[in-house]
């Protein structure tokens, strides 16, 4: 049995015998005249074979991209994705792009005082991203300090504005001096869009800064005794106008009809030998106690006594001096007496005895009132009526208000020597992204009107 790999295996198929005919003249053929049928181009299209050929064949993936490319423009999932990030970046520095064109106006905006923009509690109009001059005087003694990448920023609210508008001042360091000479110029932005905002709500929410509001007494008085119990509309000092909630606490300060007649221990050595010069005044009198260096006594003296009044009794006590000297265990001085109460706002009633409150866990004197008459006139201590202390009307020197102060965030918040100028990289950024979305953007519209016209129409 001979081996399949033999070359010289005799069974299989016999091999072709040589064929001894003359080779072909093949040279005669390529240069003789070839018969071309003549109806070739119309026996067979070769555009129709070539789409035949293609039809159920799907693209490969160089194909396709390239037909991406070619035919369609630029990916519309890439361009999508450009304009969204893009319009996110434009969102994000336009305020900037707009501060930097305020470079224009030449100079900032000269808005006067804080109390000529702001009154009441309101704005006159919007101020937001506005490059301003400003003046008002600022609180030191609550000014926040925070670090940034340039260095130190204090912030400090402007006293006139309660905490409405606030002042960023740049520092070279953390221990800088707080003296400022209250012009302020830069960047005006509601404080709620700063990125300073949340850092400052607790700061001045911790501070506890307590905002004094002094109101008008007979504008008080005309409204509790319109609508006892409820909320107090009021004018204050300044002319402007507060509302004070029912739970809210104001302060009653109260000028006495009475002085305070402090004589010294060391020339009334007893009791009775201070009362006796009291006396001698001839004026209603009540002791009050026995301090450390002085008898107190409280001396009727009339409702608004002037100054004259306090004076002339201080003599008539010294035997003719002003003072007897700075010791004041010795010589006698006699001073106006103010008492404040702290009530609540709602608990405020009008009588015929004056504006009466519950006395509660106030610490002043209740008062003194004269008992009598001509020689006989004594002052005895107030008495409380269920508990609730009346004071005259006429006595009533002051109503306050204390409010804690709570940082407001539409207010606004000025960046001290802030240019336009200083935003340029956040305008070129602006100018680049909007060319880079408007591109995409006609891609994608164009892409999209391709797809259309290339789309078939029904028959």
């Amino acid at each position: 049995m001979s081996d399949p790999k033999d070359p010289e295996r005799e069974d299989g198929p016999a091999a072709a015998p040589m064929s001894d005919a003359p080779a072909a003249d093949l040279g005669a053929d390529l240069g003789g005249e070839t018969e071309v049928d003549e109806d070739f181009d119309d026996d067979l299209d070769i555009d129709a074979a070539v789409a035949q050929a293609t039809a159920d064949r799907p693209f490969t993936q160089e194909e396709a991209g390239l037909r991406t490319r070619v035919g369609w423009g630029r990916s519309p999932i890439v361009a999508g994705a450009v304009i969204i990030i893009g319009l996110f970046l434009l969102v994000k520095t336009w305020s900037d792009f707009v501060y930097f064109l305020r470079v224009f106006q030449g100079e900032p905006r000269d808005l006067g005082r804080v109390t000529d923009i702001y009154d009441a509690g309101e704005f006159s109009e919007s101020f937001d991203n506005e490059w301003v001059h400003i003046e008002g005087d600022p609180d030191v003694q609550h000014a926040a300090r925070m670090q940034s990448r340039e260095g130190w920023i204090g912030f400090m609210r402007l006293i006139e504005s309660d905490a409405a508008v606030l002042v960023a001042v740049p520092r070279e360091t953390q221990t800088a001096n707080n003296e400022f000479p209250g012009e302020f110029t830069g960047r005006m932005r509601r404080l709620d869009a700063t990125p300073h905002w949340e850092k400052l709500q607790i700061f001045f929410t911790a501070e506890g800064i307590i905002d004094t509001i002094d109101l008008q007494p007979a504008s008080v008085i005309e409204s509790v005794a319109a609508e006892p119990g409820q909320a107090i509309a009021a004018k204050t000092t300044s002319d402007g106008e507060a509302t004070v909630g029912p739970g809210e606490q104001v302060r009653i300060v109260a000028r006495r009809s009475y002085g305070i007649a402090q004589l010294g221990r060391d020339t009334w050595k007893t009791q009775a030998d201070a009362e006796a010069a009291i006396a001698a005044t001839g004026l209603p009198w009540a002791f009050m106690e026995k301090r450390a260096m002085v008898w107190a006594f409280a001396v009727e003296v009339g409702p608004d006594a002037e100054v004259e009044v306090f004076q002339r009794l201080t003599r008539a006590l010294n035997g003719g001096d002003d003072l007897v000297g700075a010791d004041p265990k010795k010589g006698a001085l006699v001073l106006p007496r103010r008492t404040t109460y702290i009530v609540d706002a709602g608990d405020l009633q009008l009588t015929p005895k004056g504006l009466t409150f519950s006395y509660g866990n106030n610490q002043a004197e209740t008062g003194w009132q004269v008992s009598g008459e001509g020689s006989a006139a004594t002052l005895v201590a107030n008495e409380l009526d269920k508990g609730r202390l009346a004071v005259p009307v006429a006595e009533i020197e002051g109503i306050r208000l204390e409010r804690a102060l709570e940082i407001n965030p539409k207010g606004y918040l000025i960046s001290s020597d802030q240019h336009p100028k200083d935003t340029w990289p956040s305008a070129v950024m602006f100018i680049a992204v909007l060319g880079v979305v408007g591109l995409n953007g006609w891609a994608l519209v164009a892409n999209l009107r391709r797809r259309e016209d290339n789309e078939p129409t029904a028959a």
